[in-house]
């Protein structure tokens, strides 16, 4: 019973701050803090029938333990606090850190196929609209406008970069040296890494469902077609359509 009322208050938790079950690390976790809090439960249930067996000063010494001063709530769990909790703290808090990588890795993964700022740039512009129709709510609208103009910004001064650098190899008639290629790339990075925040905005408050989608505009992104389609489309004579028949 512990370890399913566990499940649910750490499912409900973790809504909206990523995913339990997204990899194996971060199952292998979450199961292992149900296991805790099941043995805890049962062993509470074993050895409550003896709690008036407890000497006073030990009973004194862990209770007058939760009075010792804290720091801030943000920060880590103190390590008496973990202790107490018999390991379980520990563990949520690994936990906690592992989802958070899952979403980093997640990300990282899902950009390796794009490999210019154009197409980054059309990639993130689908992408914001996918998930603007998909998050209506005005809080995580706004959320999702203030991570694409960071995008933006980041996508324009790899541009820029490329631009320079491509500019001054043209007058000189040269190949781009190494600092060039260097900041070429740190530039296009930078660029990477903000896309890689709505990313994982999409990862954290989508379902696992919506990856087919997901990669269908990468894939729309990166296609060779992407840039090189017919502004409108071929004009067809009024005997074509005769002809065709």
């Amino acid at each position: 019973m512990s370890a399913v009322i566990a499940w649910v208050g750490l499912a409900r938790e973790f809504s909206g701050k990523g995913r339990l079950l997204g990899s194996w690390a971060s199952c292998g976790l979450m199961l292992l803090v149900l296991a805790l809090m099941g043995v805890v439960a049962a062993g509470a249930v074993v050895l409550l029938p003896h709690a008036a067996s407890i000497p006073p000063v030990i009973a004194g010494a862990a209770t007058g333990a939760t009075a010792l001063p804290r720091r801030r709530q943000d920060e880590t769990t103190q390590p008496y606090v973990k202790f107490m909790t018999l390991g379980i703290a520990l563990a949520r808090e690994r936990l906690v850190q592992r989802v958070h990588l899952d979403a980093c890795a997640w990300s990282d993964r899902f950009l390796h196929g794009v490999e210019t700022s154009a197409q980054l740039r059309v990639f993130v512009h689908d992408l914001k609209l996918y998930l603007l129709e998909r998050h209506p709510l005005a809080a995580e609208a706004k959320t999702v406008n203030a991570i694409y103009a960071e995008v933006e910004r980041a996508i324009d001064a790899a541009l820029d970069v490329q631009t320079r650098i491509d500019e001054a190899c043209r007058q000189a008639d040269r190949e781009p040296a190494d600092d060039e290629l260097i900041a070429r790339r740190q530039a296009f990075g930078t660029a990477l890494a903000q896309c890689g925040h709505l990313l994982r905005f999409a990862y954290v408050h989508g379902r696992r469902s919506e990856n087919e989608e997901l990669r269908a505009l990468r894939a729309k992104a990166t296609s060779n077609d992407a840039f090189h389609h017919p502004a409108l489309p071929p004009q067809r004579r009024w005997f074509d359509r005769w002809m065709s028949r």
